[in-house]
């Protein structure tokens, strides 16, 4: 049956566009973002996240799905090589420097590579989203099996996601990917303040891995 729909590799020159679409359908959506009031009426915007959010998007791997040329859902996808060094990141933007942390602190405290000794290289997808008039219809599932083709293509060994948003993580769960890490947000503290104060049912932000055979 064909797809009504089209999923293509995200190119150099549509940086302007994916960065308006996670704007829209993305950055007002994510759990914790949204505790922080990352995106407001006087701040419709983070430019410094945007630019570290969507880091891969040219990285060959990156994917989007389009209907009759309409642009209806993103997914950033790129190479992860084991020891990687993280990224070391400065900002005066603090909204961006609260994300930025917390994001290096899960890294730190789940190193996936060590679930699967034998890999060298592995393949994320931090940014996944599908407009809201055409979420429920696979979208989402048939680029996650997109992105696990293209992770086999490139010697990857293992896919792994980072959740911030329950929903994602049950997305996971269907697609069999599995649980190894899990940290309720009332535990992530900075000068022993709860930093991100979610709503119901984003709980934890978790780690999800798939073995690629």
């Amino acid at each position: 049956m064909t797809k009504p729909y089209e999923i293509k590799i995200i190119q150099k020159q549509e940086k302007k566009e994916i960065i308006q679409f996670m704007r829209k359908y993305f950055m007002p959506d994510e759990p914790i973002n949204t505790s922080i009031n990352l995106v407001t009426e006087d701040k419709p915007f983070n430019e410094p996240l945007e630019e570290f959010l969507i880091k891969g998007y040219d990285s060959g791997v990156s994917l989007k799905a389009v209907q009759n040329g309409k642009l209806i859902a993103i997914c950033i996808s790129y190479i992860l090589e084991k020891n990687e060094k993280h990224e070391q990141v400065e900002s005066d933007n603090k909204d961006f420097m609260t994300i930025y942390n917390f994001l290096t602190y899960v890294d730190e405290h789940c190193n996936a590579f060590e679930e699967f000794p034998e890999c060298d290289r592995a393949i994320t997808s931090p940014i996944l989203a599908v407009h809201p008039s055409y979420r429920g219809l696979g979208i989402a599932r048939d680029m996650m099996y997109r992105i696990l083709e293209t992770g086999k293509e490139k010697k990857c060994g293992f896919m792994v996601v980072e959740c911030s948003s329950h929903f994602t993580a049950l997305a996971l769960q269907k697609l069999n990917f599995e649980c190894i890490y899990r940290l309720p947000y009332e535990d992530y503290k900075v000068d022993d303040k709860i930093v991100f104060k979610t709503k119901p049912p984003h709980n934890a932000a978790t780690v999800y891995v798939k073995k690629i055979d």
